[in-house]
């Protein structure tokens, strides 16, 4: 049996959508959100928080709408949600991978 504390926290704890960040050179950022967000919001908060320091700076892009998020070989469109797209977790965080591209795609 799952202890009274313990069954309050799992009962109350909010569904986040973690989710790793991987820049085509290979760096990785973890960030966590309601499943509710749409892509274009998690665009702007990627770009927003954007690490800097060695080798970060020259990879960020212009501005949040150059950001591309793939998933599965597919672009994720702005107004999609993360609930529809990942998996909520409210006890065990499993990081998604997601590839960030700051191409331009013509």
């Amino acid at each position: 049996d799952i202890p009274v504390e313990e069954q309050t926290q799992e009962q109350t704890a909010m569904p986040i959508v973690s989710v790793c960040f991987l820049t085509i050179s290979g760096k990785r950022k973890v960030m966590t959100f309601e499943p509710e967000t749409t892509i274009g919001r998690v665009k702007e908060l990627v770009w927003s928080s954007w690490p800097t320091g060695e080798g970060w700076d020259n990879e960020r892009p212009p501005t949040p709408s150059h950001l591309r998020i793939l998933h599965l070989g597919r672009i994720l469109q702005d107004e999609d949600t993360l609930k529809g797209k990942f998996p909520p977790s409210a006890v065990r965080v499993i990081p998604t991978f997601v590839f960030v591209s700051s191409l331009q795609f013509s």
